[in-house]
């Protein structure tokens, strides 16, 4: 996927200008415990907590080479998570 080697921390195109490419999606059907282990664990998110938003709840981190990752949990409305 990427151009660099690993762990340089850019995504392809970013010296450039060009758009990043768009975050992987995982799903997750408990978010909030799931979060606190990915914390425990070392991993850096961008907000302090995963945040509510219309569609369930979600908070995202990158990784060491750049790559968006964004957790989503979708709302109890819409059926769980994905198949």
């Amino acid at each position: 996927m990427w151009q660099h080697a690993p762990a340089a921390g850019q995504p392809v195109g970013r010296e450039s200008g060009a758009a990043a490419p768009g975050p992987l999606l995982i799903e997750s059907d408990d978010l909030r415990a799931d979060f606190e282990v990915l914390r425990e664990r070392g991993v850096v998110f961008e907000q302090p907590e995963p945040e509510d938003y219309g569609f369930g709840v979600r908070i995202e981190t990158v990784d060491p080479d750049g790559n968006r990752i964004s957790l989503r949990q979708r709302a109890a409305w819409q059926g769980g998570a994905m198949a």
